[in-house]
């Protein structure tokens, strides 16, 4: 499995942009730096996960495996937004 870690901090998802392979499982851990309520959460629509995300403390979401596409993501606010590049 492959793995990806996102840091949330100062408003924005570092990377934004992730590229992951298609038909592979992979798992995303997020790291919240930020004590804005608005990045307590992380929704991938798409795929109909939410997540809580804890400060300072890394969340792991499995992801199953995924066709090729565009997968957003973003907090509940959409002020936060990042993409999944799965290719």
């Amino acid at each position: 499995d492959a793995s990806t870690s996102i840091l949330v901090e100062d408003g924005v998802y570092s990377p934004a942009r992730i590229k992951i392979a298609a038909n592979t499982p992979t798992e995303l851990t997020f790291l919240r730096k930020d004590k804005s309520g608005c990045s307590a959460s992380v929704l991938l629509p798409d795929l109909e996960i939410s997540l809580e995300l804890a400060l300072d403390k890394p969340t792991t979401v499995a992801l199953p495996a995924l066709e090729k596409g565009e997968y957003p993501f973003h907090c509940q606010m959409q002020m936060y937004k990042g993409v999944l590049i799965v290719e």
